[in-house]
């Protein structure tokens, strides 16, 4: 039982510490302008808002409308999609030492919690390990 708590905050420290290490190496940006693109089109951002305001427009027309609920709920999935679409990641320079130092704390800490809560603690073993044929112990 100890070991396993030692095993699983070690994992834990790796993971943290490698989630951080990346997410400060990675710069976002946005690009807001010609951000939605559909079928090789560049749609103005501007043109992304007509869809809510008809679905607007159209409600306060007839509250009961339900094509104009759905215009509305599409106008708003359009806006927040062209926000995403827009968001541009950029890894610096990174030397190949910090890049496998990242990963080697992200993959190591996930393999380390995994070990401890995917094995049985009175057997050190996967839990319902009952395959008696199996080559490879």
């Amino acid at each position: 039982m100890k070991n396993s708590m030692v095993t699983l905050l070690v994992g834990l420290v790796m993971l943290v510490a490698g989630l951080y290490w990346l997410t400060t190496m990675v710069q976002v940006t946005t690009m807001w302008g010609n951000a939605l693109r559909v079928g090789g089109v560049s749609v103005p951002t501007g043109l992304t808002l007509v869809p809510l305001i008809a679905g607007i427009l159209w409600i306060f027309f007839n509250p009961k409308s339900m094509g104009a609920k759905i215009l509305l709920i599409v106008g708003l999935v359009i806006i927040v999609a062209s926000i995403l679409m827009s968001i541009r990641f950029h890894v610096p320079r990174v030397s190949l030492f910090e890049f496998i130092m990242v990963f080697i704390g992200i993959a190591g800490g996930c393999g380390l919690i995994a070990r401890v809560l995917f094995t049985d603690s009175k057997k050190g073993q996967p839990p319902n390990n009952q395959n008696t044929n199996n080559p490879f112990p």
